[in-house]
């Protein structure tokens, strides 16, 4: 990192508190939209019965999106005026080798032209090297199912766990992308990893095994982007590092069944924290100190479960999180320069979607954190609650789509609300509008992104082969 202009220790302190609490927001507010959490989207290689050896599938997409509202000095767009002109191509190879071992290797491409548009802004080099051109590898793993009731999946992939729509309980194994708050496509939001998954099936139950290797952890918007964790950081002497875990190995396990009306799901693991957490503080009396930065060891028990009954499904999670590395508060900032203390928490959810009307979809859920052996040095409350909304409408034969989704944030930290129309004109040609509205209050952690309004069109344009 760049140096950047110093200020003395007690000016800089306050934004100190901020920085280190929107770099874990997460632990403040467990709920996300149905936009920010993970989503299975394995697509379906075809019809079993192509005699075809191979398909591909992909679509290319075109975004266009305008900044509604002015960040703010911190960021490097201070302006109303476009933030995006990103074209991006994704493509998906499917096979079967030999020993009926299926094969998936999937990627994207992205460009932003909006960085040569509009390049009189002073954009940050790592704005610059990150978000103008992007390769990702997606999927990359083999599988096989066997007769004996044993499933295989090696390689990069995503493990989908959990019923919850806005808080990760027991959905625990990939990590996310959080580059924008809500603004993600959904076949973006989980990011694939590198695994093994190991599944056998006993009469009503299935017993699935992961281990990850060097997953990684959450991906977070860079220097003076308009969501860098890190923006109040950027106007003192801080220098920031980061380290790796000690053990790049996570575990996972999980015991499900069907119900006669439901679902029901079991799951441990042992795992590093996919947001980083504040490690030690070096030099902490001078105008430089240098803040170490890494993924807290955690461990995790819970079930998830839903019932259905006529037009409503009632969800629901209950989990133990140990470990899990806690904000400090704004007095405690300096005196806890071995890191943030470590507490156990509750997390729990309990949500009901209604699906009784035609065409639309409604979904509610209230998500909480209780904090064991909480004392005065923590930032949040001992309880923490939070709310999600969802409407999910359809019309002309499920070409138009719409959804609207409101979250308010814990301890009314914030709320984001967003709405997003598509329309399939064809099989192959698909058009969307899409609105992203932020807001919080002056002494909120959020306080910064509060003018991150966005209003974006695209275009896609989906092909098989």
């Amino acid at each position: 990192m760049a140096p950047v202009k110093s200020e003395s220790f007690p000016q800089y302190r306050s934004r100190l508190l901020l920085a280190l609490i929107l770099l874990a927001c997460h632990q403040l507010g467990t709920a996300q939209d149905d936009f920010f959490n993970a989503i299975d989207v394995d697509i379906a290689s075809g019809d079993a019965s192509n005699a075809q050896a191979y398909s591909v599938i992909g679509w290319v997409t075109q975004k266009v999106s305008q900044g509604i509202e002015r960040p703010g000095a911190l960021f490097s767009r201070q302006n109303r005026e476009l933030n995006k002109i990103e074209t991006s191509f994704f493509a998906q190879f499917d096979t079967t080798l030999d020993d009926d071992f299926g094969f998936r290797f999937s990627a994207k491409v992205f460009h932003d032209e909006v960085f040569r548009f509009l390049d009189d802004n002073e954009y940050s080099s790592d704005e610059i090297s990150e978000f103008r051109n992007r390769f990702e590898v997606r999927d990359f793993y083999v599988e096989k199912q066997f007769d004996n009731g044993f499933y295989f999946k090696l390689g990069n992939q995503i493990v989908a766990w959990g019923m919850a729509e806005y808080s990760r309980v027991t959905d625990l194994v990939n990590t996310e992308d959080q580059y924008t708050f809500a603004q993600q496509d959904l076949e973006d939001l989980r990011r694939q990893i590198p695994a093994a998954l190991l599944s056998y099936t006993a009469g009503e139950w299935t017993l699935d095994a992961v281990i990850t290797h060097r997953a990684g952890r959450n991906f977070t918007a860079p220097a003076l982007d308009e969501f860098d964790p890190f923006i109040r950081f950027r106007q003192t002497g801080i220098r920031l590092e980061r380290e790796h875990p000690d053990d790049e190995q996570e575990y996972f396990f999980r015991a499900s069944t069907h119900l006669s009306q439901g679902d029901l799901q079991l799951v441990v693991g042992e795992f590093n924290d996919n947001a980083l957490s504040l490690r030690q503080i070096s030099a902490s009396d001078s105008i430089s100190p240098e803040f170490l930065y890494g993924q807290n060891r955690m461990r995790a028990f819970g079930a998830s479960a839903n019932w259905a009954e006529g037009s409503w499904l009632y969800f629901g999670e209950l989990g133990l999180h140990m470990d899990r590395a806690v904000i400090p508060n704004f007095n405690s900032v300096l005196r806890q320069v071995d890191g943030w203390d470590e507490k156990d928490q509750v997390l729990s959810v309990f949500g009901v979607e209604y699906n009784g009307f035609r065409n639309l979809i409604l979904t509610f859920e209230l998500d909480s954190v209780r904090t064991m052996n909480h004392d005065e040095f923590m930032n949040a409350d001992k309880n923490q609650t939070s709310f999600g909304a969802r409407a999910y409408w359809t019309a002309l034969n499920e070409k138009l789509k719409v959804v609207a989704v409101v979250n308010e944030l814990a301890n009314d930290s914030g709320h984001v609300g967003r709405v997003s129309v598509d329309y399939n004109w064809s099989d192959s040609l698909e058009m969307g509008l899409l609105w992203v509205d932020y807001g919080s209050k002056p002494n909120s952690i959020f306080y910064n992104y509060r003018n991150n309004d966005i209003l974006q069109v695209h275009l896609r344009y989906n092909f098989q082969i």
